[in-house]
């Protein structure tokens, strides 16, 4: 439910260093809790996308907890970046009234969405654009002549060790190196669906080792407690400073 994904992101404390760059760069417990931060922002606002275009189940193609590497700005410090995709097939499809809906579903979610039509005929597909500060790029491609509608967000580059918050979100100290990690993640969204960023070693499986789902698939209203990233209090901030900036130029 919406509430239930937005309640997941209250009350989240970011504790930072600073990098050549003039970012923050938080490692240990504060990489975990910027890292969960902005992942539970990200999926919650893409949920009102999701169920703004269509009210039923979506196709997890990409997660988006896992945090690839990536550099701010032109040769500047490494940071983690989150992909994100979901996907359903919608029969005998309007795409004009699902643009429609997913423009309004961008608005819904705090994004100002842009309408565009690439091709004609069966080749035609339409898009919904949205370049957010917080998100980065977020995009809804509808395509009529497949049935098939794709929500992604590509995020901005964030400070902070991409491979380390990995290996948190996957508990590897628990897991060690699993080829299997990627059976952890959910398959499906929908409704009733709440995000995950910790996915530990005896938690819930949704494939099956030949790749097939699980059924029926694990219903996870709570998700499991990551055993670092506790809060800390916020640290007083000086009269008259600002927070630092959370972007550079070239920032991917």
């Amino acid at each position: 439910m919406r509430r239930a994904w937005a309640a997941a992101v209250v009350g989240l404390v970011v504790v930072m260093t600073m990098t050549g760059c003039g970012v923050a760069a938080p490692e240990g417990d504060a990489l975990y809790r910027d890292g969960e931060k902005r992942f539970l922002e990200m999926a919650t606002r893409m949920h009102t996308v999701l169920m703004g275009i269509h009210e039923g189940s979506w196709t997890v193609d990409e997660y988006g907890a896992i945090p690839g590497g990536c550099t701010i700005g032109f040769g500047g410090p490494d940071g983690f970046a989150f992909g994100y995709r979901r996907s359903v097939e919608l029969s005998d499809m309007d795409p004009e009234a699902v643009s429609a809906a997913a423009v309004a579903a961008f608005r819904e979610a705090g994004f100002d969405g842009r309408p565009v039509t690439y091709g004609s005929g069966d080749a035609a597909e339409w898009n919904v654009l949205a370049e957010d500060e917080e998100l980065g790029n977020v995009v809804a491609t509808i395509r009529p002549k497949e049935g098939r509608v794709i929500v992604s967000v590509d995020t901005s580059c964030a400070p902070g060790n991409a491979g380390n918050l990995s290996y948190m979100v996957k508990d590897a100290a628990n897991r060690g190196v699993d080829p299997s990690t990627w059976r952890y993640f959910p398959a499906t969204e929908g409704p009733d669906s709440v995000p995950q960023f910790y996915f530990p070693a005896d938690g819930p499986i949704y494939f099956n080792e030949d790749g097939t789902l699980v059924e029926p698939q694990p219903v996870v209203t709570d998700p499991p407690k990551a055993p670092y990233g506790g809060l800390t209090p916020a640290a007083p901030k000086a009269q008259g400073a600002s927070a630092p900036s959370a972007r550079c130029d070239g920032w991917r």
